[in-house]
């Protein structure tokens, strides 16, 4: 399992969001800019977090983003979930017909419970946490 590029932003951007005035509206071209992100690459991130109700989202000149919640209560998970997908480590976790041997497979079974460690650490860390240090 490897966190992309836009998990990685995303965690970034989140942090930073999460770090300044609450209920503040941030221009995506803003956040662009001091988080270092495409800005056209950073407007998908955006719209995925805003589509997961991690941030709200308003349009026009007196738009801009915000958390939807406090930073308490948003998990890492959330956050990589939202612009990643679901977690996997291999196909076959996610996609019964990836494997031929998915009912005999032993690999599987231990894979899985790694999976489900990962995912269960992420979601233990919020992204107070990360902002507090």
């Amino acid at each position: 399992m490897k966190i992309t590029r836009a998990g990685d932003y995303a965690l970034n951007v989140m942090v930073y969001i999460g770090s300044q005035e609450k209920n503040k509206l941030f221009m995506r071209n803003e956040l662009s800019e001091i988080c270092g992100i495409p800005d056209s690459f950073l407007g998908k991130i955006l719209q995925s977090l805003a589509r997961e109700g991690i941030l709200y989202s308003e349009r026009g000149k007196k738009g801009g983003f915000k958390l939807l919640r406090d930073p308490s209560e948003i998990t890492l998970y959330e956050i990589i979930k939202a612009v990643e997908g679901d977690i996997k480590i291999n196909d076959c976790l996610v996609d019964s017909n990836f494997c031929a041997g998915l009912s005999n497979c032993n690999i599987h079974s231990v894979l899985n419970k790694i999976r489900d460690s990962f995912i269960e650490e992420l979601k233990k860390y919020t992204l107070e946490n990360i902002i507090k240090g």
